[in-house]
């Protein structure tokens, strides 16, 4: 990440890479951040092409100026499928606008592909949910395999990252969970057995709780949605970790009629907000089967309302890394978008903040209206 370094009182400039503009701050701003009067509106976008993942907020004193920073996970390029690099506000071919209220502000974007700054905290809780009935015998080995292998290589990038898993039933129980942990016990939990017991059983210290707080989830088929939601009730995430979710599944989301796990329960903020995080899917089962609301849904569509990605892999898993999954990029190729000026949004109430993406040649279009509340000031 660029150093920023101050070059006089009252109005300042900050020196970035040799191909990036110079950027002017607010009189006395010493977060490097431009200035909200260079902040232009969010762009119009008539259609979208890609999705915004769910992002987590913080808010930080730095220096004293009050700074909201937005932890995001990556996006990709809607024809490419590289992964973006986000564009902040009086650069040279800005791609990424945000607004509160209506108003536009000036953003400073921190791709963490750019550099592998040690310094810029990147915590992530990351859970898989696993399908563990017997249409999944194919898949069962190669999927816990692949998590292992997976968990080990993310725990080495950098990443400040902690993992859990839930095994769910095609008798509608959540029958497995291990709370956050590394690496190692992760891969403990999966060995313990083959198949798709590997995912069955509650394990660590707090596993009795686990079992116990499952036993309140029931209903009579495979349903992700209800495992995402036991795992949002009984994971014990780190506060300010980005949440991401892999749900591996061959097998429709069957709610039985539940609203409350039904995939439609995750397209509403109010349910679902933007820090209880994003969902991936890995679907190997055939895509083309005809929807029945609250019964028999598409599982994919909880990552299109919370801006994951979607990876549709043969029915034995065969070919299937999780290496290269599109979440991997995701989390490699994030996000850490920072804003200040906001005295007036600490006010303890719910503020509208827009994001808007608009790559140059105009084929990467996104947009995505999270409601904050910021504290108070």
């Amino acid at each position: 990440m660029a150093v920023l370094s101050l070059l006089a009182a009252g109005m300042f400039t900050s020196c970035l890479s040799d191909d990036e503009d110079t950027i002017v701050l607010e009189s006395g701003n010493t977060t490097g951040i431009p200035s909200d009067n260079l902040a232009g509106e969010n762009p119009e976008i008539t259609s979208t092409t890609t999705t915004i993942p769910n992002v987590q907020y913080t808010v930080e004193d730095d220096e004293g100026d009050i700074v909201i920073r937005l932890d995001m996970t990556g996006i990709q390029d809607s024809e490419t499928y590289d992964w973006l690099r986000l564009i902040g506000t009086a650069q040279s071919g800005q791609n990424v606008w945000l607004s509160v209220d209506g108003n536009p502000k000036g953003i400073l974007v921190y791709n963490t592909a750019d550099d592998a700054d040690e310094d810029v905290s990147r915590a992530a809780d990351l859970v898989f949910l696993v399908d563990n009935s017997g249409s999944m015998s194919q898949e069962s080995d190669a999927v816990a395999n692949g998590i292992v292998s997976w968990s080990e290589t993310l725990s080495q990038s950098g990443l400040d990252i902690m993992f859990g898993c839930v095994g769910y039933s095609e008798n509608g129980k959540i029958n497995g969970a291990i709370n956050l942990t590394t690496a190692d016990a992760l891969s403990t939990y999966l060995n313990r057995a083959t198949g798709q017991s590997r995912t069955m059983g509650f394990s660590g210290t707090d596993a009795s709780a686990l079992q116990s707080a499952a036993s309140s989830y029931s209903v009579s088929a495979e349903c992700g949605g209800m495992a995402l939601r036991y795992a949002d009730a009984s994971i014990s995430f780190r506060s300010s970790s980005n949440r991401i979710y892999v749900n591996f599944t061959d097998e429709p989301n069957q709610p039985a009629g539940k609203q409350e796990y039904s995939v439609e329960y995750f397209a509403d903020q109010n349910n679902w907000g933007t820090t209880q995080g994003t969902v991936h899917t890995v679907y190997s089962a055939d895509t083309t089967f005809t929807e029945r609301q609250y019964y028999s849904e598409k599982p994919w569509r909880i990552s299109e309302y919370t801006g994951g990605t979607v990876l549709v892999a043969p029915s034995d898993f065969s070919g299937v890394t999780l290496e290269s999954l599109p979440v991997s990029g995701a989390m490699q190729n994030s996000y850490i978008i920072r804003f200040t000026n906001v005295s007036e949004y600490m006010d303890g109430q719910v503020h509208e903040v827009k994001i808007t993406i608009l790559s140059t040649d105009g084929n990467t279009r996104a947009e995505k209206i999270f409601y904050m509340t910021f504290g108070s000031y």
